[in-house]
């Protein structure tokens, strides 16, 4: 026979639940799992917005960052060679003006007036007030002797017979050249003319300083980080680079063979260009840094990028804002669709549950059935010589009242709502609790409790009330499986982050149909489970986070698996939600 206190308890705190707010277990699934659906729904929507936003603006941006810049690139780098070939000009055509400003002046003047005396200082001093290029100038005889000479250098008595330059310009008449010492043992560079004058073959030679020079050449770098220099055909300086090499040193700029135009060349951060000079076999060479030149481009792909990134940011945070409102207010009617449904359903509970309390009136039925009879028994036996029976009788009487009295008071405290607490408990605390609780019961019925539990840390943080519930709603299911004569086992072990609790029973096993609906609402299993009470356990624990599995012993009975997890991490729907006793 089983206790009927433990019945009540079991069968009434059930209706209770099922009225003041539990839903079935179907129903509580589906309103946990709505709004993490609605989420995930929400993301690939984002995910699907936010790629059909952004791919025209990669595209249509990304196309015309790559015009604009490919363009930029195209007109800096015409416009460089422009600038090198107008500058090739510009030396070219200052050469060009030198060589005919001597060229002038030899046959516009006779050798005897060039050689009389301060004829040839007039003549520079006049040259060096329009063009101060001219640093000396000296009129060669046809055996190489100076004639005459004006300038800074003691030049007077040098014979040029058989230098380079006097060669080329007997042969040429004009001679523009390269960067040489010389008698003045610096570097310099000569125009040379001859004149035919009759019999009388003589030559002006005139010496340009190199800083005036250099500065023409240097002026197409103007302030850009970069170089301008002249070289010759053997690669050494004509000019001063402003870096790294002076006159006649031998450049890093190999002379190509001779070509028309403009030839460019990528070398790392810099971009060369060169070009001949059309009056003498030397190369203009403009050096040009990339990030200087391409300092447009780089300032168009800076304010593209912030273009399109503050387009794409604001297009997020629309998608974003927008797709969020939408699914908070469908998570809203959910939420108010859930309540409605909750009204429904406990308006339903409410008109079967009193299905459910026939046990509890079966129990008061029983107490009030003992009392009679032992009311009538006493009243047969009243007699003087029947006091002590009596008087047993009696206390029995009284023992019954209180045993009603406690059922009820139990009874009315048990279903008085509690809002749940989480703390620190003691997982072997309750089970040996709730297995002491049924002390009575299961001496009555002959069933034998064993418990082994693991000698580490049973410490969990959870609601103790939902704790008592399950264990005791599995305890009371495995010794109504059991009869009489049964035994049941409780044993607890670690595994992760998790105490696992085991209730295993030596009744008949499950069949295959009740193992897949043991857990449904009013289910009752072929072998005498009580799925109303595993569907309340399973769904109070998986509120705290936990699980509940069943399976079928190795040889006979049945083993049911509660996980607690050694941390919270459940949720409410409400205080009514979670009763303790």
């Amino acid at each position: 026979e089983t206790c009927p206190v433990h019945t009540v308890f079991y069968l009434l705190a059930a209706v209770r639940r099922q009225t003041c707010g539990f839903l079935p277990r179907t129903f509580a699934i589906s309103a946990t799992r709505d709004f993490p659906y609605f989420r995930k729904v929400w993301k690939k929507v984002v995910t699907i917005l936010i790629a059909a936003a952004f791919l025209p603006l990669v595209l249509v941006g990304g196309g015309m960052y790559f015009y604009m810049a490919r363009t930029i690139k195209n007109k800096t780098m015409e416009a460089l060679q422009t600038e090198a070939v107008s500058h090739q000009k510009t030396i070219d055509s200052f050469l060009t003006e030198r060589t005919m400003d001597l060229k002038l002046i030899s046959e516009n003047n006779i050798l005897s007036k060039m050689i009389s005396p301060g004829t040839i200082e007039q003549v520079l001093s006049s040259l060096q007030s329009q063009l101060p290029c001219f640093q000396d100038l000296g009129i060669i005889g046809s055996n190489g002797d100076h004639l005459a000479y004006t300038g800074p250098h003691d030049l007077a008595d040098k014979n040029y017979r058989d230098a380079f330059w006097f060669k080329a310009v007997m042969v040429k008449d004009i001679y523009i050249s390269d960067v040489f010492t010389g008698f003045r043992n610096e570097p310099h560079f000569i125009i040379a003319v001859k004149r035919n004058e009759g019999k009388n073959v003589w030559i002006l030679r005139a010496t340009i300083l190199s800083g005036l020079f250099d500065n023409i050449v240097t002026r197409v770098a103007g302030n850009r980080k970069g170089d301008a220099y002249l070289i010759n055909s053997k690669g050494a300086f004509q000019t001063n680079p402003r870096h790294g090499g002076k006159l006649m040193m031998k450049s890093q700029v190999s002379p190509p063979g001779p070509f028309k135009g403009v030839q460019v060349d990528d070398k790392g951060s810099s971009i060369i260009l060169t070009t001949w000079l059309e009056t003498i076999p030397w190369l203009c060479v403009v050096s040009v840094d990339k990030r200087d030149i391409f300092e447009v481009s780089r300032k168009v792909k800076i304010i593209s990028l912030f273009i399109v990134l503050l387009a794409g940011f604001l297009m997020i945070l629309a998608i974003l804002l927008t797709t969020d409102s939408l699914v908070s207010m469908l998570e809203e009617k959910r939420k108010k669709k859930h309540r409605l449904d909750s009204r429904l359903r406990r308006t339903a509970f409410l008109a079967s549950s009193m299905k459910l309390a026939r046990g509890v009136f079966s129990d008061l039925n029983d107490i009030l059935s003992n009392i009679h009879v032992t009311a009538t028994l006493m009243k047969e036996q009243t007699g003087p010589a029947d006091s002590g029976e009596t008087d047993s009788l009696a206390k029995q009487i009284f023992s019954e009242s209180i045993r009603g009295k406690n059922l009820i008071d139990s009874f009315s405290r048990y279903i008085a709502p509690k809002d749940p607490v989480i703390m620190d408990v003691n997982i072997h605390m309750i089970l040996n609790r709730m297995i002491g609780f049924l002390q009575t019961s299961l001496i009555e019925k002959n069933i034998d409790l064993i418990t082994r539990f693991h000698d580490g840390s049973s410490f969990v943080r959870s609601d103790v009330a939902v704790l008592r519930q399950v264990f005791l709603n599995l305890l009371l299911n495995a010794s109504a499986v059991v009869g009489t004569n049964g035994s049941i086992c409780v044993s607890t072990f670690a595994k992760e982050n998790s105490v696992m609790v085991l209730i295993a029973d030596d009744g008949p096993g499950l069949e295959t149909a009740d193992m897949e609906q043991i857990f449904d609402l009013q289910q009752l299993s072929k072998r005498g489970d009580w799925g109303f009470g595993l569907a309340i356990s399973r769904f109070i624990l998986e509120r705290i986070g936990g699980k509940i599995s069943v399976r079928n012993g190795e040889k006979y009975g049945v083993v049911f698996e509660v996980q607690v997890p050694e941390a919270f991490i459940g949720t409410f729907l409400n205080s009514e939600l979670m009763i303790s006793d």
